[in-house]
Protein backbone atom coordinates (compact mmCIF):
# COMPACT_ATOMS: atom_id res chain seq x y z
CA UNK A 1 0.00 0.00 0.00
CA UNK A 2 1.40 3.35 -0.69
CA UNK A 3 0.61 7.13 -0.11
CA UNK A 4 -3.18 8.42 -1.53
CA UNK A 5 -2.48 11.98 -0.27
CA UNK A 6 -3.21 14.73 -2.60
CA UNK A 7 0.10 15.62 -3.50
CA UNK A 8 1.54 19.56 -3.75
CA UNK A 9 2.99 21.21 -6.70
CA UNK A 10 6.61 21.84 -6.44
CA UNK A 11 8.87 23.63 -8.51
CA UNK A 12 12.71 22.92 -9.45
CA UNK A 13 15.25 25.32 -9.69
CA UNK A 14 19.34 25.02 -10.65
CA UNK A 15 18.56 20.91 -10.28
CA UNK A 16 22.09 19.42 -11.23
CA UNK A 17 21.47 16.10 -12.61
CA UNK A 18 23.58 13.39 -11.53
CA UNK A 19 24.78 9.72 -12.34
CA UNK A 20 23.23 7.01 -10.55
CA UNK A 21 24.12 6.12 -6.52
CA UNK A 22 27.14 4.52 -6.35
CA UNK A 23 26.93 0.43 -5.87
CA UNK A 24 25.99 -1.45 -3.03
CA UNK A 25 29.16 -3.28 -2.90
CA UNK A 26 30.96 0.05 -2.45
CA UNK A 27 29.05 -0.10 0.99
CA UNK A 28 29.35 -3.36 2.16
CA UNK A 29 33.08 -2.75 1.94
CA UNK A 30 33.40 -0.53 4.38
CA UNK A 31 34.29 -1.12 7.66
CA UNK A 32 31.53 0.07 9.13
CA UNK A 33 28.22 0.48 6.88
CA UNK A 34 27.63 3.67 4.97
CA UNK A 35 23.54 4.98 5.14
CA UNK A 36 23.71 5.91 2.06
CA UNK A 37 24.57 5.29 -1.45
CA UNK A 38 24.75 8.87 -3.07
CA UNK A 39 24.56 10.70 -6.58
CA UNK A 40 28.04 11.97 -6.52
CA UNK A 41 26.21 15.46 -6.54
CA UNK A 42 23.54 14.70 -4.74
CA UNK A 43 20.96 17.93 -3.62
CA UNK A 44 18.96 15.50 -0.84
CA UNK A 45 20.36 15.74 2.73
CA UNK A 46 19.30 12.93 4.35
CA UNK A 47 19.86 11.10 7.98
CA UNK A 48 18.63 8.39 10.43
CA UNK A 49 18.18 10.83 13.25
CA UNK A 50 15.48 8.27 15.38
CA UNK A 51 14.50 4.79 16.52
CA UNK A 52 11.59 3.90 18.22
CA UNK A 53 10.48 1.56 19.91
CA UNK A 54 7.15 -0.07 19.33
CA UNK A 55 5.58 -0.90 23.00
CA UNK A 56 4.18 -4.58 23.64
CA UNK A 57 5.68 -7.36 21.74
CA UNK A 58 9.34 -8.28 22.92
CA UNK A 59 9.57 -7.89 19.00
CA UNK A 60 8.15 -6.41 16.56
CA UNK A 61 8.16 -8.52 13.29
CA UNK A 62 4.29 -8.46 11.53
CA UNK A 63 2.95 -5.29 10.50
CA UNK A 64 1.26 -4.07 7.52
CA UNK A 65 0.46 -0.30 5.62
CA UNK A 66 1.15 2.91 7.32
CA UNK A 67 -0.12 6.42 6.85
CA UNK A 68 0.96 10.26 7.53
CA UNK A 69 -1.36 12.82 8.08
CA UNK A 70 0.50 15.76 8.09
CA UNK A 71 -2.85 18.18 9.54
CA UNK A 72 -3.08 16.09 12.92
CA UNK A 73 0.53 15.51 13.02
CA UNK A 74 0.76 11.81 13.41
CA UNK A 75 2.04 8.55 11.67
CA UNK A 76 -0.43 5.81 12.13
CA UNK A 77 0.93 2.14 11.51
CA UNK A 78 -1.26 -1.10 11.58
CA UNK A 79 0.71 -3.00 13.67
CA UNK A 80 -0.33 -7.37 14.10
CA UNK A 81 2.00 -7.61 16.66
CA UNK A 82 -0.38 -5.64 19.20
CA UNK A 83 -3.71 -5.84 17.71
CA UNK A 84 -2.96 -2.24 17.50
CA UNK A 85 -2.11 0.71 15.11
CA UNK A 86 0.57 2.49 16.32
CA UNK A 87 0.24 6.41 16.63
CA UNK A 88 3.30 8.46 16.41
CA UNK A 89 3.53 12.63 17.12
CA UNK A 90 5.08 13.40 14.50
CA UNK A 91 6.47 16.99 16.33
CA UNK A 92 8.30 14.72 18.59
CA UNK A 93 8.30 11.32 17.92
CA UNK A 94 6.22 9.99 20.80
CA UNK A 95 4.39 6.84 20.58
CA UNK A 96 1.03 5.77 21.87
CA UNK A 97 -1.13 2.89 20.59
CA UNK A 98 -4.64 2.38 19.92
CA UNK A 99 -5.20 -1.28 20.61
CA UNK A 100 -8.45 -3.36 19.48
CA UNK A 101 -8.33 -6.78 20.99
CA UNK A 102 -11.02 -7.73 17.86
CA UNK A 103 -8.37 -6.99 15.69
CA UNK A 104 -7.53 -10.51 13.87
CA UNK A 105 -3.81 -10.43 14.96
CA UNK A 106 -0.91 -12.06 13.26
CA UNK A 107 -2.22 -15.58 12.54
CA UNK A 108 0.70 -16.83 10.27
CA UNK A 109 -1.40 -16.13 7.12
CA UNK A 110 -1.09 -12.98 5.47
CA UNK A 111 -4.64 -13.51 4.02
CA UNK A 112 -5.94 -13.83 7.39
CA UNK A 113 -4.02 -11.24 9.67
CA UNK A 114 -5.02 -7.85 10.69
CA UNK A 115 -5.24 -4.77 10.89
CA UNK A 116 -4.05 -4.08 7.38
CA UNK A 117 -4.61 -1.00 5.37
CA UNK A 118 -4.90 2.43 6.79
CA UNK A 119 -5.65 6.00 6.02
CA UNK A 120 -7.30 9.35 7.78
CA UNK A 121 -10.63 10.53 6.30
CA UNK A 122 -11.32 14.39 6.34
CA UNK A 123 -8.74 14.67 9.44
CA UNK A 124 -11.50 13.38 11.99
CA UNK A 125 -11.50 9.41 10.90
CA UNK A 126 -9.34 6.39 10.82
CA UNK A 127 -10.11 3.67 8.54
CA UNK A 128 -9.12 0.52 8.86
CA UNK A 129 -8.88 -2.95 6.94
CA UNK A 130 -9.25 -5.75 8.93
CA UNK A 131 -10.12 -9.92 8.82
CA UNK A 132 -12.11 -11.26 8.37
CA UNK A 133 -13.48 -8.98 5.77
CA UNK A 134 -13.96 -6.12 8.40
CA UNK A 135 -13.79 -2.15 8.45
CA UNK A 136 -13.31 -0.34 11.49
CA UNK A 137 -14.02 3.67 11.74
CA UNK A 138 -12.14 5.38 14.90
CA UNK A 139 -11.50 8.34 16.07
CA UNK A 140 -8.47 9.53 14.74
CA UNK A 141 -7.78 11.55 17.78
CA UNK A 142 -8.56 9.58 20.60
CA UNK A 143 -8.83 6.28 18.74
CA UNK A 144 -12.51 5.53 19.87
CA UNK A 145 -14.31 3.19 18.09
CA UNK A 146 -17.40 4.68 16.12
CA UNK A 147 -20.93 2.84 15.17
CA UNK A 148 -21.20 1.00 13.08
CA UNK A 149 -17.89 -0.50 13.27
CA UNK A 150 -16.99 -2.82 12.16
CA UNK A 151 -18.52 -2.84 8.74
CA UNK A 152 -18.44 -5.72 7.25
CA UNK A 153 -17.70 -6.15 3.17
CA UNK A 154 -18.20 -10.04 3.45
CA UNK A 155 -15.76 -12.73 2.63
CA UNK A 156 -13.43 -15.18 5.00
CA UNK A 157 -10.47 -13.56 4.40
CA UNK A 158 -8.95 -9.79 5.27
CA UNK A 159 -10.05 -6.49 3.95
CA UNK A 160 -6.76 -4.71 3.05
CA UNK A 161 -5.70 -1.75 1.04
CA UNK A 162 -7.78 0.93 0.52
CA UNK A 163 -8.42 4.83 -0.76
CA UNK A 164 -10.57 7.30 -0.58
CA UNK A 165 -12.44 9.53 -3.09
CA UNK A 166 -13.40 12.78 -1.66
CA UNK A 167 -15.54 14.50 -4.57
CA UNK A 168 -17.51 10.86 -3.96
CA UNK A 169 -17.60 10.66 -0.38
CA UNK A 170 -16.04 6.95 -0.73
CA UNK A 171 -13.74 4.47 0.45
CA UNK A 172 -12.75 1.63 -1.92
CA UNK A 173 -11.63 -1.45 -0.26
CA UNK A 174 -9.84 -4.78 -1.35
CA UNK A 175 -10.39 -8.01 -0.88
CA UNK A 176 -7.36 -9.47 -2.67
CA UNK A 177 -7.46 -13.09 -0.72
CA UNK A 178 -10.86 -13.81 -2.33
CA UNK A 179 -11.56 -16.01 -5.14
CA UNK A 180 -11.88 -14.02 -7.24
CA UNK A 181 -11.09 -11.04 -5.62
CA UNK A 182 -13.31 -7.47 -5.28
CA UNK A 183 -13.36 -4.16 -4.30
CA UNK A 184 -16.32 -2.81 -2.03
CA UNK A 185 -17.16 0.83 -2.05
CA UNK A 186 -18.29 2.33 1.64
CA UNK A 187 -19.90 5.80 1.90
CA UNK A 188 -18.39 7.48 4.19
CA UNK A 189 -21.52 9.66 5.41
CA UNK A 190 -23.55 6.94 5.79
CA UNK A 191 -20.90 4.23 6.95
CA UNK A 192 -22.93 1.52 4.38
CA UNK A 193 -21.48 -0.50 1.39
CA UNK A 194 -22.83 0.99 -1.39
CA UNK A 195 -21.39 -1.18 -4.16
CA UNK A 196 -18.64 -3.55 -5.33
CA UNK A 197 -16.93 -4.77 -8.16
CA UNK A 198 -15.63 -8.18 -8.73
CA UNK A 199 -12.45 -8.79 -11.25
CA UNK A 200 -13.52 -11.67 -12.72
CA UNK A 201 -13.37 -10.51 -16.36
CA UNK A 202 -16.85 -9.93 -16.71
CA UNK A 203 -18.71 -6.32 -16.63
CA UNK A 204 -15.42 -4.11 -18.13
CA UNK A 205 -13.34 -6.02 -14.99
CA UNK A 206 -10.26 -7.35 -15.57
CA UNK A 207 -9.55 -11.16 -14.49
CA UNK A 208 -7.36 -10.80 -11.31
CA UNK A 209 -5.55 -13.84 -10.81
CA UNK A 210 -2.82 -12.72 -8.29
CA UNK A 211 -5.10 -10.78 -5.98
CA UNK A 212 -5.56 -7.22 -5.53
CA UNK A 213 -3.09 -4.86 -4.55
CA UNK A 214 -2.64 -0.66 -3.51
CA UNK A 215 -5.23 1.60 -5.02
CA UNK A 216 -5.01 5.24 -4.99
CA UNK A 217 -7.32 8.72 -5.84
CA UNK A 218 -5.88 10.96 -8.26
CA UNK A 219 -6.93 14.82 -7.82
CA UNK A 220 -5.81 15.71 -11.18
CA UNK A 221 -8.47 13.32 -12.81
CA UNK A 222 -10.70 12.42 -10.21
CA UNK A 223 -10.86 8.79 -10.79
CA UNK A 224 -9.64 5.95 -8.57
CA UNK A 225 -6.77 3.53 -9.11
CA UNK A 226 -6.39 0.04 -8.93
CA UNK A 227 -3.61 -1.85 -9.05
CA UNK A 228 -3.93 -5.72 -10.62
CA UNK A 229 -1.11 -7.61 -10.37
CA UNK A 230 -1.53 -10.36 -12.68
CA UNK A 231 -4.52 -10.86 -15.69
CA UNK A 232 -5.27 -14.17 -16.36
CA UNK A 233 -1.94 -15.51 -15.81
CA UNK A 234 -1.25 -18.64 -13.96
CA UNK A 235 -1.07 -16.39 -10.13
CA UNK A 236 2.31 -16.29 -9.71
CA UNK A 237 3.15 -12.96 -11.51
CA UNK A 238 4.76 -14.10 -14.61
CA UNK A 239 1.90 -12.20 -16.71
CA UNK A 240 1.81 -8.69 -16.93
CA UNK A 241 -1.00 -6.60 -14.42
CA UNK A 242 -3.05 -3.53 -15.22
CA UNK A 243 -3.86 -0.62 -13.13
CA UNK A 244 -7.48 -0.42 -13.31
CA UNK A 245 -9.56 3.25 -13.61
CA UNK A 246 -12.37 3.66 -11.57
CA UNK A 247 -15.39 6.04 -12.16
CA UNK A 248 -16.19 6.45 -7.89
CA UNK A 249 -19.87 8.21 -8.62
CA UNK A 250 -20.97 5.07 -10.72
CA UNK A 251 -18.25 2.71 -9.21
CA UNK A 252 -17.42 1.34 -12.31
CA UNK A 253 -14.13 0.45 -14.45
CA UNK A 254 -14.34 2.83 -17.31
CA UNK A 255 -10.73 1.74 -18.47
CA UNK A 256 -7.43 -0.04 -17.72
CA UNK A 257 -3.91 0.31 -18.33
CA UNK A 258 -1.98 -2.61 -19.25
CA UNK A 259 1.68 -2.88 -17.10
CA UNK A 260 4.36 -4.47 -19.67
CA UNK A 261 5.80 -7.16 -17.69
CA UNK A 262 9.31 -6.25 -18.31
CA UNK A 263 8.81 -2.57 -16.97
CA UNK A 264 6.88 -3.81 -13.48
CA UNK A 265 5.84 -7.25 -12.53
CA UNK A 266 3.01 -7.29 -10.23
CA UNK A 267 2.34 -3.81 -9.75
CA UNK A 268 1.50 -3.80 -5.46
CA UNK A 269 2.47 -0.22 -4.43
CA UNK A 270 0.83 3.30 -5.98
CA UNK A 271 1.85 6.81 -4.76
CA UNK A 272 -0.03 9.50 -6.51
CA UNK A 273 2.93 12.02 -7.44
CA UNK A 274 2.97 15.22 -9.14
CA UNK A 275 1.49 16.36 -12.17
CA UNK A 276 -0.07 13.68 -13.91
CA UNK A 277 2.40 10.75 -12.47
CA UNK A 278 1.77 7.20 -10.58
CA UNK A 279 4.20 5.85 -9.10
CA UNK A 280 4.16 1.42 -9.16
CA UNK A 281 5.90 -0.35 -6.47
CA UNK A 282 6.54 -3.89 -8.38
CA UNK A 283 7.10 -7.23 -6.52
CA UNK A 284 7.84 -9.64 -9.13
CA UNK A 285 10.83 -9.99 -11.07
CA UNK A 286 10.56 -8.83 -14.73
CA UNK A 287 12.03 -11.94 -17.59
CA UNK A 288 15.38 -10.50 -17.21
CA UNK A 289 15.22 -11.11 -13.16
CA UNK A 290 15.38 -7.57 -12.60
CA UNK A 291 12.99 -6.13 -10.18
CA UNK A 292 11.70 -2.46 -11.02
CA UNK A 293 9.48 0.63 -10.00
CA UNK A 294 7.88 2.49 -12.89
CA UNK A 295 5.96 5.54 -13.19
CA UNK A 296 2.95 5.87 -15.59
CA UNK A 297 1.12 8.71 -16.86
CA UNK A 298 -2.87 9.05 -15.06
CA UNK A 299 -4.20 10.00 -18.27
CA UNK A 300 -2.98 7.65 -20.62
CA UNK A 301 -1.17 4.81 -18.34
CA UNK A 302 2.03 5.45 -20.80
CA UNK A 303 5.09 4.38 -18.82
CA UNK A 304 6.92 7.30 -17.93
CA UNK A 305 10.41 5.90 -16.19
CA UNK A 306 11.29 2.16 -15.39
CA UNK A 307 13.65 2.40 -12.48
CA UNK A 308 15.43 -0.57 -12.48
CA UNK A 309 16.22 -2.74 -9.35
CA UNK A 310 13.48 -0.46 -7.08
CA UNK A 311 11.27 -3.12 -6.92
CA UNK A 312 10.04 -5.87 -4.05
CA UNK A 313 8.17 -2.89 -2.68
CA UNK A 314 4.52 -3.01 -0.95
CA UNK A 315 4.24 0.74 0.07
CA UNK A 316 5.42 3.59 -1.55
CA UNK A 317 5.13 7.30 -0.95
CA UNK A 318 5.50 10.66 -2.89
CA UNK A 319 6.58 13.32 0.01
CA UNK A 320 5.71 16.83 -1.43
CA UNK A 321 7.75 18.29 1.29
CA UNK A 322 10.71 17.37 -0.60
CA UNK A 323 9.32 16.27 -4.29
CA UNK A 324 10.60 12.75 -3.71
CA UNK A 325 9.14 8.85 -3.91
CA UNK A 326 10.92 6.53 -1.05
CA UNK A 327 10.83 3.12 -2.30
CA UNK A 328 11.42 0.43 0.35
CA UNK A 329 12.39 -2.78 -0.99
CA UNK A 330 14.13 -6.09 -1.07
CA UNK A 331 15.27 -6.92 -4.56
CA UNK A 332 15.95 -9.95 -6.46
CA UNK A 333 19.16 -11.05 -4.69
CA UNK A 334 18.18 -9.90 -1.18
CA UNK A 335 15.10 -12.48 -1.62
CA UNK A 336 17.47 -15.50 -2.54
CA UNK A 337 17.52 -18.30 -0.38
CA UNK A 338 19.82 -17.67 1.29
CA UNK A 339 20.22 -13.79 0.54
CA UNK A 340 22.90 -12.18 -1.87
CA UNK A 341 21.51 -9.21 -1.41
CA UNK A 342 20.19 -6.28 0.34
CA UNK A 343 17.02 -4.69 1.87
CA UNK A 344 17.24 -0.33 0.88
CA UNK A 345 14.87 2.62 0.88
CA UNK A 346 15.33 4.09 -2.82
CA UNK A 347 15.10 8.03 -2.65
CA UNK A 348 14.00 9.05 -6.24
CA UNK A 349 13.86 12.67 -7.29
CA UNK A 350 10.33 13.10 -9.37
CA UNK A 351 11.88 15.49 -11.42
CA UNK A 352 13.71 13.19 -13.99
CA UNK A 353 12.77 10.46 -12.21
CA UNK A 354 16.69 10.38 -10.89
CA UNK A 355 17.70 7.70 -7.81
CA UNK A 356 18.89 10.70 -5.80
CA UNK A 357 20.49 7.99 -2.81
CA UNK A 358 20.01 4.24 -1.72
CA UNK A 359 19.91 3.97 2.17
CA UNK A 360 20.98 0.68 3.56
CA UNK A 361 18.58 -0.90 5.48
CA UNK A 362 20.42 -4.19 6.57
CA UNK A 363 22.61 -6.45 5.18
CA UNK A 364 22.55 -10.24 4.10
CA UNK A 365 23.80 -10.90 7.98
CA UNK A 366 19.93 -10.44 8.96
CA UNK A 367 19.51 -14.65 8.81
CA UNK A 368 22.25 -14.92 11.06
CA UNK A 369 21.48 -17.80 13.65
CA UNK A 370 18.41 -19.84 13.22
CA UNK A 371 16.23 -16.59 12.14
CA UNK A 372 14.16 -16.36 8.70
CA UNK A 373 15.21 -13.65 6.43
CA UNK A 374 13.00 -10.26 7.05
CA UNK A 375 11.42 -7.64 5.09
CA UNK A 376 10.99 -3.83 5.24
CA UNK A 377 7.96 -3.18 3.16
CA UNK A 378 6.12 0.08 4.26
CA UNK A 379 7.27 3.91 4.39
CA UNK A 380 5.25 6.96 4.93
CA UNK A 381 6.77 10.74 5.00
CA UNK A 382 5.63 13.92 6.68
CA UNK A 383 5.95 16.48 4.30
CA UNK A 384 5.58 19.26 7.07
CA UNK A 385 8.46 18.28 9.39
CA UNK A 386 10.30 16.30 6.38
CA UNK A 387 10.33 13.27 7.99
CA UNK A 388 10.46 9.54 6.63
CA UNK A 389 9.08 7.09 9.03
CA UNK A 390 10.60 2.88 7.79
CA UNK A 391 9.30 0.13 10.30
CA UNK A 392 12.52 -2.03 10.87
CA UNK A 393 10.80 -5.53 11.45
CA UNK A 394 12.62 -8.18 13.79
CA UNK A 395 14.36 -11.52 13.04
CA UNK A 396 12.26 -14.86 14.64
CA UNK A 397 14.94 -16.85 16.33
CA UNK A 398 18.71 -16.79 16.58
CA UNK A 399 21.17 -14.09 17.34
CA UNK A 400 20.60 -11.38 14.75
CA UNK A 401 23.56 -9.70 13.41
CA UNK A 402 23.25 -7.12 10.51
CA UNK A 403 24.46 -3.74 9.73
CA UNK A 404 23.55 -1.19 9.99
CA UNK A 405 22.17 -1.69 13.74
CA UNK A 406 19.52 1.55 12.81
CA UNK A 407 17.25 0.92 16.24
CA UNK A 408 20.17 1.18 18.15
CA UNK A 409 22.73 3.38 16.66
CA UNK A 410 20.47 6.20 16.20
CA UNK A 411 21.18 9.41 17.64
CA UNK A 412 18.06 10.17 19.25
CA UNK A 413 15.75 7.24 20.72
CA UNK A 414 12.42 6.91 22.08
CA UNK A 415 12.24 4.25 24.60
CA UNK A 416 14.75 1.38 24.77
CA UNK A 417 14.49 0.28 20.71
CA UNK A 418 16.72 -2.75 19.73
CA UNK A 419 17.92 -4.30 16.65
CA UNK A 420 16.69 -8.06 18.07
CA UNK A 421 13.41 -6.42 18.63
CA UNK A 422 12.75 -3.86 15.51
CA UNK A 423 11.69 -0.21 15.54
CA UNK A 424 10.51 2.33 13.40
CA UNK A 425 13.25 4.60 12.11
CA UNK A 426 13.15 8.33 11.28
CA UNK A 427 15.02 9.87 9.04
CA UNK A 428 15.11 13.35 7.94
CA UNK A 429 15.14 14.78 4.38
CA UNK A 430 15.58 17.82 2.71
CA UNK A 431 16.31 18.94 -0.33
CA UNK A 432 16.90 22.62 -0.88
CA UNK A 433 16.48 22.21 -5.01
CA UNK A 434 12.75 22.06 -4.43
CA UNK A 435 10.53 25.04 -3.26
CA UNK A 436 6.68 23.89 -1.81
CA UNK A 437 3.97 25.80 -3.18
CA UNK A 438 1.10 25.84 -0.74
CA UNK A 439 -2.53 25.29 -1.73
Amino acid sequence: MSTRRSPRRFLTKNKKMAGIAIGVIAMLAMAEPALTAEAPNKDEVFKLTTAIQVPGAPAFFSFDISWVDPVLKKYFLADRNNKSIDVVDTTNNSITQFINPSYAGFTGNNDTSGPDGVLTVDHKELWVGDSPGKVWVLDASSGAVKPPSPISVGGTTRADELCHDPQNHVIMIASPGESPPYVTFISTTTYKVVGKLTFDGTGGTLKATNGLEQCGWSPETGRLYQNVPEVDGPGNDSVAGAVAVIDGKTMTVEKSFPVPLDACAGPQGMAIGPHNQILLGCSAPSPNGHRNSAAINAHSGAVEAILVDQGGADEVWFNSGDGNYFIPHCNTPCRAVPPTGVELLGIVDSEGHRLDQSVLIASPATTTGTGGARRIHSVAADPHENQVYVPIPAIGGGAPTYAPKLCSSAPTKVGTPTDAGGCVAVFTTKDDDHMVVPH
